[in-house]
């Protein structure tokens, strides 16, 4: 999750993300061979919008001007389909579903998704495990989008792909989408010609272009511009552990974020940033938290350093983030909101960059795709083609596709209950377990290689108790988790103990995909006594409101970012955590926050103990976008970048206490808050709170405005932390 800092002028935080999105079920095949005596006729003129930029000339694509033909639903897409000259729409799910299938080319298409304004899931064009995939002359318009401002979900793609080797997408216009493209674990993407207009979020998307894990991977030619008011951005581009990319020849207009840049390495090596102009910026223009990374021919136009909106920018408008491995050649800045904060670094950064003001210029001129409309008739009168494979299950957030079990489940059905408890001998179970409808889990000791140890897809009503879970066996990257549980709702599991026993010995994860329990859409979950070894998170909520965890126990959250946390709710409103213990070896774990709180309102944090902390950015609990929330009775040793943060409204932490926290460099960087104890806000209360033996005396509360009222924070000395929950299962 995105943190804030503190105290420190010129620095960017540890951002980026990985929720996996994308997994509407397809409704309805259709391809190009049956379409193309189609009606045509003109359509209206869709118009465009004004640059925020005073570039004289436009870079047009040349793009075709075939006729469309309208098609209402999901198009799946089968084994070398051709998909062309389409005009697609969609209330909720993608346009058109490309879902382990190879050699798919689409051309010409236009696609309207998310034409009901909810939350489900949803894109132009999804790709799930499809090679080859060649994509070109498309437009999206998120037509459900908010008038303004930040849309509902983060999960509106343009473009999504997930294991899509040697993808090419030329010419292609986003309109309001959460995020242009998103390309995940796709080596060798060729983006061109890629357009897009108001991106619209929220955290963790809001890019035009988001490569992920996606090396040899190429951006050329492209534009975005975000009108402040309207658009909800973050990084404007963003490259996230994928190394030798480059992104060329484009111009970038408006970021409101805090904490956005404009392009940014995070993780990312020997990658090139050339000939890329950086307009209206508000925190940052280029960052480098990569190695040998290079910034050629890159410029800075009319930054701000002013709130947009969204919060002051983190890095009081920091230009270039760099560090001791980066080259930045021939680059320049005009009228920079911060004069002093052009260029910053640890460490001996001087020898490679090159960087000058300059007067009396303007951007270069930008791309436009300029798509000649078709026609919007309704679909002519065609034999519908016979009955296909639509291929596995849809693939969840942050945990992806389940395979098959090796053997049928083992559970024991509803009408037959067996009573059972922690001390109940386990069976052995080689393989993924598939819940039915209602079922009860019990008593197993289960083994996987990948993927999860218990699917619950999609069906309500099980319970899973008694259960001891071997995750990644195969010390691989594929996606898994102790127990998945996707859309359903009523699950209870109670004495769960999950080990990822392929984790590296010290250190991250491969992968940030490895749980110890994921829920996504899990109305009314319940998780009690669950312990947790070496995961990437322990628990991941996501869209399940009314969660109840107790008695929660971790050791060694492993990571990378954006995972690392002992417990993380997102979009999970009027949940609760209670009992939990979280210890993290500097040496061995790799934290982000212990327990975060995502825009989930009425959360309640209570009586747990978290130790261990080494993010350079983390905080043992955080509020981010989270209102009405409580923390009481917490205790944070050995933080490293803080204990408590409040991005939210209206939170409270209520005996709160902070022990031996760390202000030095733990292996990861030097806490970027200078090791702040309490982050809050004017409408942040803190009562009956103490620290001991601070790392930073001096920086213990910090917050902007008004924030002296409401706070009650002691220093106390002679003290120790409370005693921690432990929970004791004697498997057999």
């Amino acid at each position: 999750m995105q943190h804030s800092h503190h105290d420190v002028a010129s620095q960017d935080e540890e951002r980026s993300t990985f929720d996996t999105g994308l997994w509407s079920s397809p409704t309805y095949d259709f391809v190009s061979s049956f379409t193309e005596n189609g009606i045509s006729s003109p359509v209206p003129d869709m118009g465009s919008r004004e640059p925020l930029s005073d570039s004289q000339d436009l870079v047009e694509s040349g793009a075709g001007t075939a006729p469309l033909t309208r098609h209402d639903g999901t198009i799946v897409a089968r084994e070398g389909d051709v998909i062309r000259d389409l005009d697609i729409y969609v209330d909720s799910g993608p346009g058109i579903d490309v879902d382990h299938v190879n050699n798919v080319t689409i051309e010409n298409v236009r696609i309207h998704i998310n034409g009901n304004g909810g939350t489900e899931e949803g894109a132009g064009i999804r790709i799930m495990r499809g090679n080859n995939v060649d994509i070109q002359n498309v437009e999206v318009f998120n037509e459900g989008a908010p008038e303004t401002g930040a849309e509902r979900t983060p999960d509106h793609y343009g473009i999504s792909a997930f294991e899509a080797e040697a993808l090419s997408v030329t010419n292609a216009t986003f309109h309001d989408t959460s995020t242009g493209i998103l390309v995940q674990y796709s080596p060798g993407a060729t983006l061109e010609g890629i357009e897009g207009y108001d991106m619209r979020g929220p955290f963790p998307r809001g890019q035009l272009v988001q490569f992920g894990e996606s090396p040899d991977s190429s951006l050329n030619n492209f534009y975005v511009h975000n009108d402040p008011k309207v658009a909800w951005t973050e990084d404007n581009i963003s490259i996230y552990y994928s190394d030798n990319v480059t992104v060329s020849n484009g111009v970038i207009d408006g970021n409101n974020s805090p904490s956005g840049q404009g392009v940014i390495f995070e993780g990312s090596n020997d990658g090139t940033v050339r000939n890329v102009d950086a307009i209206h910026m508000g925190n940052g223009a280029f960052a480098d938290y990569g190695q040998n990374n290079t910034f050629d021919s890159t410029r800075s136009f009319d930054n701000i350093a002013e709130d947009q909106g969204r919060g002051h920018p983190l890095s009081n408008a920091l230009l270039w983030g760099v560090n001791e491995s980066t080259v930045v050649t021939d680059s320049s800045y005009q009228n920079a909101g911060n004069p002093g904060n052009i260029v910053w670094g640890e460490g001996n950064i001087g020898a490679g960059i090159d960087v000058t003001e300059v007067t009396g210029q303007a951007p270069m001129a930008h791309w436009t795709n300029d798509f000649g409309q078709g026609v919007s008739e309704p679909v002519p009168d065609v034999g519908k083609p016979d009955p296909i494979s639509e291929g596995p299950d849809p693939v969840v957030p942050d945990i992806g596709p389940t395979p098959s079990p090796e053997e049928p489940p083992v559970v024991a059905p509803p009408s037959d209950p067996v009573p059972g408890d922690d001390t109940a001998p386990l069976t052995r179970h080689d393989g993924t377990i598939v819940a039915r409808e209602g079922d009860v889990i019990r008593d197993m000791d289960i083994y996987v290689d990948s993927g999860p140890g218990i699917d619950i897809d999609h069906v309500d009503n099980v319970t899973v108790e008694n259960v001891r879970i071997h995750i990644n066996g195969n010390g691989g990257t594929e996606e898994g988790a102790g127990i998945r549980v996707m859309e359903g709702d009523n699950v209870d599991i109670q004495n769960v103990e999950v080990f990822n026993v392929g984790a590296p010995e010290t250190g991250a994860e491969r992968t940030p995909d490895h749980y110890g329990i994921s829920a996504f859409e899990a109305e009314d979950l319940s998780v009690t006594n669950a312990t947790f070894h070496d995961t990437s998170t322990g628990v991941l909520i996501q869209y399940s409101p009314g969660a109840e965890l107790e008695n929660i126990e971790g050791y060694d959250m492993r990571g990378p970012f954006p995972r690392g946390q002992l417990v993380q709710m997102g979009q999970s409103p009027d949940s609760t955590l209670n009992n939990f213990y979280v210890h993290n070896d500097p040496n061995v774990a790799w934290t982000e926050d212990n327990i975060s709180i995502y825009y989930s309102d009425n959360v309640t944090v209570s009586n747990g103990v978290i130790d261990g902390n080494n993010s350079p950015s983390g905080q043992g609990v955080i509020f981010e976008g989270s209102n009405n929330g409580t923390v009481r009775n917490v205790d944070a040793i050995h933080m490293g970048n803080g204990a408590f943060a409040d991005y939210g409204q209206n939170n409270t932490f209520e005996f709160t206490r902070s022990f031996d926290n760390i202000a030095a460099d733990q292996g990861r960087g030097n806490p970027l808050s200078n090791a702040l104890l309490w982050g809050v806000n004017e409408s942040t209360v803190v009562t009956d709170s103490s620290y001991q033996n601070a790392g930073n005396p001096g920086n213990i509360v910090w917050g902007e405005g008004n924030i002296g009222a409401g706070i009650d924070v002691t220093e106390v000395t002679g003290q120790a932390p409370m005693a921690h929950l432990t929970n004791e299962f004697t498997w057999s």
